[in-house]
């Protein structure tokens, strides 16, 4: 593994580090130019993603620690992000209370504005999740050596690089909700929630392959129940979403190519 890339007399620049900031920054792109597709202001959206990235990884360190290493909540630890250790579920929830209370008080359409973030979360987690497989961290159990990789930490043996899977998972993800948006898509709301189901659809069988993941509820891990919940939550949401007029998605403003008109 490589942890850190780049050893300098002044800093290093740690792998994990490096590319949750270019995720975020992948992310922030895709956001952007959904937002400018759904006729939203790019520059808001870009204000609103800087605001949340703090609020996000905040939220994602609580829950890891919270889960893993409870006695670094009030110790320095805390915020020792170079060694690793964010929950994707943790940024969801805080990022997603956070856009509520600050699209509600702009005025901005929530599940218009949602539906850009949701588009570029694929992408974003699949580039810094390699910085997790880098880093050695999140790692999972013991395999075959034909499939496997050595991680720092780990103890001798191979292991699965869950990493790499929820990585490439991540983007399949993406290109359903890709597709769906431009054949299926009636309402807004469906691309932010459709790429969450799929997501905790996803990540709910890696856990089954995860190393080190404590039992938090009948013999399911803190991720495996949150999955279920975010799915049955955005299951709900969209039912809900489809009764509301206001959110349909008028046949005028699709865009619509040459091809589909001849």
């Amino acid at each position: 593994m490589h942890p850190v890339l780049l050893v300098t007399p002044w800093f290093n620049v740690y792998s994990y580090g490096f590319l949750l900031a270019v995720g975020y920054t992948v992310a922030i792109i895709l956001t952007c130019y959904k937002a400018k597709k759904n006729s939203l202001d790019p520059g808001a959206i870009f204000d609103l993603m800087l605001m949340q990235l703090v609020v996000g990884v905040l939220g994602s360190r609580l829950l890891f620690v919270l889960e893993y290493v409870p006695q670094k909540l009030l110790t320095i630890d805390f915020l020792a992000f170079e060694q690793g250790g964010l929950t994707f579920y943790g940024s969801v929830i805080t990022g997603f209370i956070f856009d509520l209370l600050y699209l509600k008080f702009r005025g901005f359409p929530f599940w218009k504005s949602m539906d850009a973030i949701g588009f570029g979360l694929g992408p974003g987690i699949a580039v810094a999740r390699i910085g997790c497989f880098l880093n050695g961290c999140c790692y999972g159990i013991a395999c075959s050596p034909s499939i496997g990789f050595q991680f720092r930490g780990s103890g001798p043996g191979y292991y699965h690089a869950t990493q790499i899977y929820e990585s490439i998972l991540c983007l399949v993800a993406f290109a359903i909700i890709f597709w769906f948006g431009k054949k299926r898509q009636t309402h807004y709301g469906q691309t932010f929630l459709g790429f969450i189901s799929l997501y905790a659809f996803f990540r709910f069988f890696i856990e089954f392959i995860r190393a080190e993941n404590p039992v938090f509820l009948l013999g399911m891990t803190l991720s495996q129940v949150l999955s279920i919940v975010f799915i049955t939550a955005s299951i709900i949401v969209w039912k809900y979403n489809l009764k509301n007029k206001e959110l349909e998605i008028m046949p005028e403003m699709k865009a619509v190519s040459l091809e589909e008109i001849k």
